[in-house]
């Protein structure tokens, strides 16, 4: 069995009390890792709640405040809400831009590439009836 210890030895007891639900969990996490004491179990579930979560993602300062302006003003119940609701917009917004914007620079891109291919062969002709 493995031992979590930390380099430095443990100075502080707490007394913690757990519902025997608690209690099997804690029990299960203990086995898993194969840690050999309950202590080590719990010294190593705190040391896990500080490292960053798979999947999560930390938002910057003014991005959160903006969210949680949202949440205060009610339009979400929550931050996930709020971000929920974000994404919505925004997607909303991309699919406008596909939908209406992105046509309309297909259509002025060709517009100048035919503008150019024109360009190319009435070169082509003048030089050819100029015999160059």
């Amino acid at each position: 069995m493995r031992n979590a210890r930390a380099e430095a030895p443990a100075t502080r007891f707490l007394g913690v009390r757990l519902t025997e639900e608690e209690e099997s969990l804690l029990a299960g996490f203990q086995r898993d890792h194969d840690l050999s004491t309950r202590s080590d179990a719990v010294r190593a579930l705190v040391r896990a709640a500080s490292e960053p979560r798979p999947g999560t993602v930390e938002l910057p300062p003014t991005l959160r405040g903006e969210l949680e302006e949202i949440v205060e003003n009610g339009y979400a119940r929550d931050i996930e809400g709020a971000i929920a609701l974000a994404t919505s917009l925004g997607l909303a917004e991309l699919a406008r831009t596909h939908s209406e914007r992105l046509p309309a620079l297909r259509e002025r891109a060709r517009s100048v590439n035919d503008r150019r291919e024109g360009r190319k062969r009435a070169d082509r002709e003048g030089r050819g009836l100029l015999g160059r």
